[in-house]
């Protein structure tokens, strides 16, 4: 079990029920959600996942109609004393700024900031559509945390060019000081009778 003080309260969160997989065991985070006053919660600065309004307001009538059938996915940050999303933006924003609720139910992950963007866009690339540039600078933010393109890949759900054609979008050379120059063409001089 984990204690979280925050300036709005304490709270207990349990250790997740884990079950047997023929992959191994599985956590079920979700069975450890809990209601939190919405101000104690805040969006992350990295969500490449665009919703438009149409789908917003569907996702509003969603959320009216259903419940709240999906708790927000959040790590606790003891410097902002804030839960910070991880997944569930879009579900906090309606709850916070269309129906005004004063509550949201979340689950607490225990992540560094790496699992924490890489949770973000495992969670997105199911369901969304991510913003090349943001997608970019996720790349980007983890490189600069120390992981290769292979890890950064493997987190991320992508193959390796994509990798490298997101680290491109970024503009920064420093992104590519490790990677071994190969020619795609080359130039040569034909004379003109033998083209």
């Amino acid at each position: 079990m984990i204690k979280i003080e925050t300036p709005l309260g304490s709270f207990e969160i349990q250790d997740a029920p884990v079950i047997k997989t023929k992959k191994g065991d599985l956590k079920l985070p979700a069975l450890t959600t809990i209601l939190v006053p919405i101000e104690l919660v805040q969006a992350n600065n990295y969500n490449p996942n665009h919703v438009d309004d149409s789908n917003m307001k569907l996702l509003e009538l969603s959320i009216l109609q259903n419940g709240f059938a999906f708790p927000v996915v959040t790590v606790w940050d003891p410097d902002l004393e804030k839960f910070i999303i991880v997944d569930g933006f879009h579900r906090y924003q309606i709850m916070k700024d269309y129906i005004k609720a004063t509550h949201l139910p979340i689950v607490v992950l225990e992540h560094d900031i790496s699992k924490r963007l890489a949770a973000t866009v495992q969670f997105n690339r199911a369901r969304g559509v991510h913003q090349v540039d943001l997608m970019g600078e996720l790349v980007r933010s983890l490189f600069e945390q120390g992981q290769d393109d292979e890890a950064i890949a493997k987190q991320l759900g992508m193959d390796i060019e994509e990798v490298f054609r997101l680290k491109q979008i970024t503009g920064i050379a420093e992104l590519f000081k490790n990677q071994i120059y190969s020619r795609a063409w080359e130039m040569q001089e034909i004379e003109e009778g033998k083209i």
